[in-house]
């Protein structure tokens, strides 16, 4: 956010706690519970929303220097992130162009990557380099034998990827109004404090969904982030994308201050629905991605939670900060939010529950439904 859209937002928070009022959306929402465990669905959904659109799926700095390299997936298509000796990111098939045998898993660091089968070489910039006895092929057959580039796009700290290499990449068209926002924030001189991943036991969509309501907090949270967190929410609709703001005790502090000295934050954070399934949480310490990326089965996904700080040459003290609230931080997500959600999805799934119901305090995760529903075809079923 910008001085003005922060003031004003703080202004409006203010506003509500002295009025004793909250932010509720139009609707209170029924939706049919199979957008959690339908299989034929969801292959659907992993088509329309996940392998025909771009995705933004790693941050700058999780390749925060030359020859870095980073491995991720896209509804389970292998994604290898490398960025060059020029500084210049890339984004290819993880495959060898031999055998399709996988080239690099994790994150590190590598001039070239080498298949452990037949140790083809490729550079980073996805160059063929190496085959051993070349003799044994086709001159012809080696000559377009580099790794399969797909559509990248990295700026101001952000890397966007169409998993498709005939993919159409617009970062303005992805992200609309939201890529004006995000531009208000430094995110190219953030870096990595963190990282988890592994496997979770529910539908994509419950990360999702989690990380941007506000209607768990005082509840599921009550020990850990739930006393610093005001029962005061506002919702952002940026079409595709959304934003919550979460506000702390301390936003009461600025009634007795003059607005040109409120602070930059003004004691609220702000968490991104990037569709379809990447949340990005700014506050004032730090930054947290989330992606929850769909696995083989409609129960099961691959999460992602990686935190960063927010100044790349920040004090020894500044980053003891950090690692303080990121390991808070993975706490709440895999103790508290993974517990419920996977309780959720088990539930559902045992046929305990015929529906799920959205109140008007989830305005983002209904809005966020019906885009899904939208843009999969199955907007007119649930309307």
């Amino acid at each position: 956010m910008n001085r003005v859209e922060t003031i004003t937002t703080a202004t409006k928070i203010l506003a509500m706690i002295d009025g004793g009022t909250e932010e509720l959306g139009p609707i209170s929402w029924e939706a049919d519970i199979g957008r959690f465990i339908d299989q034929g669905r969801f292959e659907h959904e992993k088509q329309k929303l996940f392998l025909e659109r771009p995705q933004l799926i790693a941050m700058s700095a999780d390749l925060p220097e030359p020859n870095s390299y980073y491995a991720v997936e896209i509804a389970g298509k292998p994604i290898l992130l490398t960025r060059d000796k020029n500084g210049v990111a890339h984004a290819f098939l993880n495959a060898c162009r031999h055998r399709g045998v996988q080239l690099a898993e994790g994150c590190g660091h590598a001039s070239r990557f080498t298949c452990p089968y037949h140790a083809w070489t490729f550079a980073v910039d996805g160059q063929l380099l190496g085959v051993p006895q070349r003799e044994v092929f086709d001159a012809d057959q080696l000559a377009d034998r580099n790794l399969i580039a797909l559509p990248i796009c990295e700026h101001n700290g952000m890397i966007i990827v169409h998993p498709q290499p005939d993919g159409k990449l617009d970062r303005d068209e992805f992200l609309g109004a939201m890529g004006k926002h995000l531009d208000d924030y430094d995110l190219a001189d953030i870096r990595l404090v963190s990282a988890y991943k592994g496997p979770a036991r529910i539908n994509w969509k419950h990360a999702v969904d989690g990380g941007v309501e506000g209607y768990h907090v005082p509840f599921l949270h009550s020990t850990t982030v739930g006393p610093m967190t005001l029962n005061r929410f506002l919702h952002i609709d940026h079409g595709l994308h959304h934003i919550l703001v979460t506000t702390q005790p301390q936003i009461t502090e600025l009634r007795d201050m003059p607005i040109e000295d409120w602070p930059e934050w003004c004691h609220f954070s702000l968490s991104h629905s990037i569709f379809p399934n990447t949340v990005l949480v700014f506050g004032q310490s730090i930054l947290a991605f989330q992606r929850s990326e769909p696995g083989s089965k409609v129960g099961e996904c691959d999460y992602s939670f990686r935190i960063y700080g927010w100044d790349r040459n920040a004090s020894e003290q500044q980053r003891q900060i950090d690692t303080f609230v990121s390991q808070m931080l993975l706490k709440v997500a895999l103790e508290e939010d993974m517990k419920v959600q996977t309780s959720s999805q088990v539930m559902m799934e045992a046929g305990a529950v015929p529906n799920v119901l959205f109140g008007r305090k989830e305005v983002n995760v209904i809005n966020m439904h019906k885009n899904y529903d939208a843009l999969a075809g199955y907007a007119q079923a649930n309307a």
